[in-house]
């Protein structure tokens, strides 16, 4: 697994939460309503912004249990790790789980 530094992981995460809407590149298929941001070349942060979620309308898609009781401008991270395994486990995830997000 490829080394990453802690702090380059806290100033994407800080960046990211600063100024979330646009910040990372959507996700298409399977992974609508969630984006990805490399945080090291193949390492990558996947997550839910939920007014970007809500605007483009992907809620029902996504289908977020909590979707009601959660503010627009909450940040749910999902995956952290190399590429292919972050979307992988980002696809596992799933938002309408009651156990999403606790």
């Amino acid at each position: 697994m490829e080394s990453i530094k802690i702090a380059q992981a806290e100033t994407k995460i800080s960046n990211l939460l600063e100024s979330p809407m646009g910040f990372g590149e959507p996700l298409k298929d399977d992974l609508r309503g969630f984006s990805s941001c490399p945080v090291k070349k193949s390492f990558i942060i996947v997550y839910v912004y939920c007014r970007e979620c809500r605007l483009k309308g992907y809620q029902s898609i996504r289908n977020c249990i909590r979707c009601n009781e959660i503010e627009d401008e909450t940040v749910i991270f999902s995956a952290f790790g190399p590429h292919d395994t972050a979307y992988k486990e980002a696809k596992k995830r799933n938002l309408s789980d009651e156990t999403f997000g606790k």
